[in-house]
This record gives C-alpha cells, structure tokens and sequence, in this order.
C-alpha cells in the first residue's frame, strides 16, 4: 500500500472515529440543550458510543457480500442526515440521530481498519492513523468549540456533517492492494480466533483503565490546588505529546514486538494513575498528563500489529475500535461511581488493576505456541 493510500485511508478513519468521540466532550451541556434531565446526557452518549461498537463488530454478519468501499461510502451518506437529524432541539429525534450515527461510523470503522488490517506492515501503518487522528480530533474540536461558543450546541453537528463529503472525496478512487479483502467476508490462512478474542479483550480492558484515570484529569488538577478553568488547559497542554507518541511508534517501528511496548506502556501508566490520585500535586498532575497522552497514543499501533498478525485480511484489526469504544464508555461510568462510592484515590487504584489486567491478557494472548507432540517411531 503507497504512503498516499495510507495518509487518505487514514483520514477517513478520523473523520470515523473522531465523530464517534467528539459529542461526549459536551456531555455536560447535553441536557440543558434540550430540556431534559441529567441521566437523558448519559443515554445519548452511551447509544451513541454503544452502537457504534456493536456495529463495528456486527459489519461483517450484516454486511457479509458486500464491497468494501461501497459500504464506506453509504455510510458516510448515513452519518451526514444522522447529523443534521441532530439539529433538531428534540430528545426523540437526538436520541435516534446519536444511535444512527454511532450504526454508521461503527461500519466506517470496521471497513478502514479492515484495510489497513491487510497492509504488509500493520503497525507502521497504524502509526500513520495516529499521527493524522490527532490532528484531525484536534482541528475538529476547535472547530466545534467555536461553533457552540457562537452558536449553541446544534452548531456543531452541520460541522461534523461536513466530514461526510470529504471522507467521500478521499475514498473516490482509492487503489486497494491485490491482497486486500474485496468484499467484508473474504478471508484467508487459518482462523485464530481464540488468541484473537484475548487480544481483543487485552484491548478493552486497557481502555477501560485509561480512560477511568483520562476522564478524572481535570478532577485531579483541581485537587492539586489548580482551578477548574486552568486544569482543563493543562490537560489540553498533553495533546501534543499524543502526537510525539504516535511520531515515536512511527520511527520505532518494528523494532520491538508489540508484548515489550504494550507491557512498557502498562508499567508506566499502572505506576502513574495510583500515585496521582494518592498525592496530586500540580508537577506530578502534568508529568502524568503528559505520559497518558503519549503512552496510551504509542501503544495503539503495537494492540493493532498484533492483532494483523493473526489474519492478513484484516478481519481482527476491524474489530480493534469497537473495544477502544467499550472502553471509553464503561471506564468513565465506572471513575465516577468508584469515586461516589470509595473516594479520588480509589479511581487511580482501580484504573492501574486494569492496567495490569490488560498487560497479563495481552502477555497471555503472545505466549508462543506449544509444538506439536511427534509420534514415536516403532
């Protein structure tokens, strides 16, 4: 696959992905948008987040014989009414756009990371999607932050609609490789579903663990003596580093198997989360800022290599965002009742056992493979 294939593919990823991600951002001002009460923010974001994840997976069973990029395309289509459909200052209609939405980017997903899935260099390739994730995420928030500054929430969604038309100039044309799927149910090699599921699984619950400690980061700068407004800014600060992140999983490359990158980046978050929510201070609250953002980013590409590994069509690495989206919808629910229930310094507690989990499911999933007994010979 050429550079430029990967750079366009990668975009449309982000225009998947971001849009998926980018309303919870205002799950505060959610229900005061449209009159209703504060659980119905929680319902909107978890349809959204839930559907996408659950068509991510559900793609190739829906859509078993059908083209790859014609399905791309159609739901690029579904995405931009679904978002205009969120215009409308109604729960029902908001409710059904967020589930509409989340159905057709969840399909999005499942198609581009099944392509990039199939590249000879898996995790060189998911560099790439980082590095262009972040700056698209970055351009879009601005991008909405000042819509909604402006003019209210429903702004923002004509906004995201415009993505629509430029994942389909992107996709006009795309040269696939002759090893890549055509359709969403072809395959190829032996199936190793087993060691698939565990890296899968390896996948959420790191998600979880991150996004338990990444959705208290402003919590924890107001506890370390910084205001509300100032902690959210320093939060922002880290955004960079994501980016420097997926810049050194770019040059490092191959060089390390994805069990030392993963099992690095769990040992350094693990320590992290406990001590910041133990002692918040505002150094220590910006050092682990700075390694969330950039640890979490480096370690994506090396979750995806592996599970490129296990099939050469990409039909593991489809599945890899609908276990990035399950994590960012249960490990915030669960920071937050962990620290109604127990206190701040439990959030950091439990976001590092799932850390560890994690590590130890991926470590269980990499475990080489016993050769086969040899029958004595008489």
């Amino acid at each position: 696959m050429r550079t430029s294939t990967i750079i366009r593919l990668s975009c449309v990823n982000a225009i998947g992905f971001s849009g998926s991600t980018v309303m919870p951002l205002w799950l505060g001002t959610i229900a005061g948008h449209l009159s209703m009460p504060p659980w119905f923010a929680s319902a909107a974001v978890l349809s959204l987040l839930g559907a996408a994840a659950l068509f991510n997976l559900a793609t190739p069973l829906i859509f078993r014989t059908v083209a790859l990029l014609p399905l791309a395309r159609a739901s690029l289509a579904v995405a931009a009414l679904a978002y205009l459909l969120a215009t409308i200052r109604s729960p029902v209609p908001f409710i059904l756009a967020c589930l509409v939405t989340g159905a057709a980017l969840g399909t999005l997903l499942n198609v581009t990371n099944r392509l990039m899935g199939s590249h000879e260099h898996v995790q060189k390739g998911y560099a790439i999607f980082q590095l262009i994730e972040i700056c698209f995420a970055t351009a879009l928030f601005l991008g909405c932050t000042t819509m909604i500054a402006s003019f209210g929430l429903s702004a923002m969604f004509p906004l995201t609609a415009l993505t629509a038309p430029l994942g389909l100039l992107l996709l006009h044309r795309l040269p696939l490789g002759r090893a890549m799927p055509a359709v969403m149910g072809e395959t190829e090699g032996p199936r190793q579903r087993g060691r698939a599921v565990i890296t899968l699984i390896a996948f959420g619950l790191f998600f979880i663990g991150q996004a338990m400690i990444n959705s208290f980061m402003p919590i924890i700068g107001q506890a370390a003596g910084l205001g509300a407004e100032r902690a959210g800014q320093m939060v922002g600060i880290g955004m960079p580093f994501g980016f420097a992140g997926a810049l050194l999983a770019r040059m490092i490359g191959e060089r390390i198997s994805p069990t030392m990158a993963i099992a690095l980046t769990v040992l350094v978050l693990a320590i992290a989360a406990p001590c910041v929510t133990f002692a918040p201070g505002v150094a220590l609250f910006m050092t682990t800022v700075i390694l969330l953002f950039a640890f979490t980013i480096f370690s994506v590409p090396y979750f995806f290599a592996q599970l490129g590994k296990l099939d050469r069509h990409g039909r593991y690495t489809a599945f890899g965002p609908s276990m990035m989206l399950t994590g960012l919808a249960i490990g915030p629910s669960a920071a937050v009742l962990i620290q109604s229930r127990i206190g701040l310094p439990a959030v950091g507690v439990f976001a590092s056992i799932f850390l560890f989990m994690a590590g130890a499911t991926f470590a269980l999933a990499t475990l080489p493979r016993r050769p086969a007994p040899v029958p004595a010979i008489a």
